[in-house]
């Protein structure tokens, strides 16, 4: 089994779309972010085939979040990445708290 880790600094992609410009470049930003710190933390150098399960632990310093558009953000994220595709992804854990900062 590979066990895969990394924290990433910042607010989490989302997967609903952007409301406007400025949302938009701060998604890509996001996604970005994301994306560097696994393409980091993978070093296996080929893409995962079989099925695998993601846990996401998030600190939110204000309010709620919608899990359902962090999850899907982060998965699509990840796909061509750590895995093929999302599909792939049969065991979801997710976990939200309050913290100082996102």
């Amino acid at each position: 089994m590979i066990t895969i880790t990394f924290v990433v600094d910042n607010m989490p992609p989302w997967k609903q779309s952007p409301a406007d410009e400025a949302e938009r470049d701060r998604q890509v930003e996001r996604k970005e972010s994301l994306q560097r710190k696994a393409k980091k933390a993978f070093r296996v150098g080929t893409l995962l085939s079989t099925p695998c399960a993601v846990s996401i632990c998030y600190s939110r310093s204000k309010g709620g979040s919608d899990s359902a558009n962090i999850i899907g953000g982060v998965l699509d994220s990840l796909e061509n990445i750590i895995f093929k595709n999302d599909s792939q992804v049969v065991e979801i854990y997710y976990i939200e708290w309050p913290g100082e900062r996102d």
